[in-house]
């Protein structure tokens, strides 16, 4: 494959600031101002029922002791701001249709973790999630405004705010997870990063030597082996229209699945599918992941990394594991809302929610009960430091009930305890990682779909029917890819990306 699919790790300075156009917003956008809702008080008076707010979030895993961590997580919560805190984390591919369907029924739900990779913008647009006032925000969620910063730019809708991006990595760097027992066994050397031809290479001598794993599998279901390790391009949010090689060229827009690149993509994911490397059932097997490489049947996993993953990967699954890049850190509009905490239109008392959120991202106490559990009971502090914690006396990562590790997923991870087999320091790498990424010219750009929603529902549907088997190597290209072309164009994608390009020029002139 040519060296654009194949680079290594390199770095340019990712600016701190992000700025995101206004994307099509409909009129009627629910939204809460200061004077929509009488105020609350921190306290609740005898007699009156606090309130519970009910929070919403996709999980890797499961975990044992849910139970235990929302009754801590509430107590600590009710001394501080007198509210009561309902898990609801869910698994699989399901969970923005479960919460979609909860919104639209009008079951109680206050807080969910919206992506700007996939819903958030729609979200927007469809009325199903809250628009704030900064001046309320501000008011019930002051701690957090400041810790997100600039960042919150990119939730900011036509001068509403529809979400908190959590602060951890705001970049993507796109490998493999690999058990620590393949890697001795195969001589890999994980930190020098791998090539498309290494993995070649690698692969085939995994296929012979573990006969009882298979070699490797996409990041998760509905995920293809390209957006998992071959990507190096800013897809502008629905990849109807990309702009290639990191978005680092001029902003002219592309169709990316008529380029030579997403051709070898497809038939490297084709070969590699042929040869047995790749979990044959990848796309529709709800258990595709970390959840299956917990069971130990697969030798690797592909990931999007950073440098949090091998202690949280080894957390989750009990397999001591690490990392190597392919392809190197990337950051645009998607990465930077990767997890967007957001109030969905149901909420019966946003201002509450808010000093929620507010101590996600200031209240170590608070945060660490969510990500790490109860202290005494899911890890120790390690003797001597404030930073470093492990697991308790006699309780391993297959015997604790609870090793999420989601520093990712909620709030502000620099209020995180590390894991003593990281480094104390490791918020200041998330910090370089960060600043070391590539940064796409586009980052901040939203496109809105509503002047060409039925070609880009059209298109959609195309890419639905095609995209998973041919990146993931199910379908044959020479078959399939000239038919998947065919019908992009007749769905009307050249339509879709000259109204993107539109739009992106008009948001380029304000810059």
């Amino acid at each position: 494959m040519k060296k654009k699919i194949v680079s290594k790790v390199f770095a340019i300075l990712l600016a701190a600031c992000t700025v995101l156009s206004a994307c099509g917003n409909e009129s009627g956008n629910q939204s809460v101002g200061q004077t929509d809702k009488s105020e609350t008080n921190d306290t609740v008076q005898e007699g009156e029922e606090p309130y519970t707010i009910v929070y919403a979030f996709d999980v890797w895993v499961q975990q044992a002791d849910w139970d235990l961590v929302e009754e801590n997580l509430s107590n600590i919560v009710y001394d501080k701001i007198g509210a009561k805190v309902k898990l609801l984390p869910m698994t699989g591919a399901n969970y923005q249709q479960e919460v979609n369907l909860m919104i639209t029924s009008g079951e109680k739900l206050d807080l969910v973790n919206a992506s700007a990779r996939t819903t958030f913008s729609s979200d927007v647009t469809s009325n199903k999630l809250l628009g704030l006032d900064e001046e309320t925000v501000r008011k019930y969620a002051p701690d957090a405004m400041e810790v997100i910063g600039d960042y919150m730019e990119a939730t900011t809708v036509d001068g509403k705010i529809y979400g908190f991006p959590t602060i951890r990595d705001m970049a993507s760097a796109y490998g493999l997870i690999l058990r620590n027992d393949i890697i001795e066994k195969y001589g890999i050397d994980a930190d020098a990063g791998l090539t498309v031809e290494q993995l070649d290479d690698l692969f085939a001598r995994i296929k012979e030597g573990e006969p009882d794993k298979y070699v490797t599998q996409p990041q998760s279901q509905g995920t293809s082996i390209l957006e998992s390790l071959f990507k190096t391009y800013d897809g502008l949010g629905d990849t109807m229209g990309v702009l290639m090689d990191w978005g680092q060229g001029d902003l002219t827009v592309q169709n990316l699945f008529d380029t030579e690149y997403y051709e070898e993509c497809v038939r490297k994911a084709r070969e590699w599918n042929e040869k047995g490397y790749i979990l044959p059932d990848a796309s529709t097997n709800p258990d595709t992941g970390v959840a299956y490489f917990k069971t130990g049947k697969v030798a690797s996993t592909m990931s999007l990394i950073h440098p949090g993953v091998p202690t949280d990967s080894t957390n989750m699954t009990g397999i001591p594991c690490s990392t190597a890049i392919v392809n190197p850190a990337f950051g645009n509009t998607q990465t930077v809302g990767v997890v967007i905490q957001s109030i969905p239109v149901s909420c019966k008392n946003p201002e509450k929610v808010l000093e929620f959120v507010n101590l996600l991202y200031s209240d170590a106490e608070v945060y660490n009960a969510l990500v790490w559990g109860i202290e005494g009971t899911h890890y120790q502090h390690v003797k001597g430091s404030e930073k470093w914690i492990t697991y308790p006396d006699g309780v391993t990562g297959e015997t604790s009930g609870y090793t999420l590790s989601a520093t990712y997923a909620f709030g502000n991870r620099y209020l995180s305890y590390i894991w003593n087999t990281d480094p104390e320091d490791l918020n200041e790498k998330y910090e370089e990682f960060n600043d070391n990424a590539i940064k796409s010219k586009a980052l901040g750009f939203v496109f809105d779909t509503t002047p060409v929603k039925a070609e880009a529902a059209a298109v959609q549907a195309v890419m639905d029917e095609y995209r998973l088997p041919l990146e993931n190597g199910v379908i044959d290209p020479d078959e399939n890819l000239p038919k998947f072309r065919q019908a992009l164009k007749d769905a009307g994608i050249d339509t879709v990306i000259a109204e993107k390009q539109r739009q992106l020029d008009e948001w380029a002139a304000t810059k």
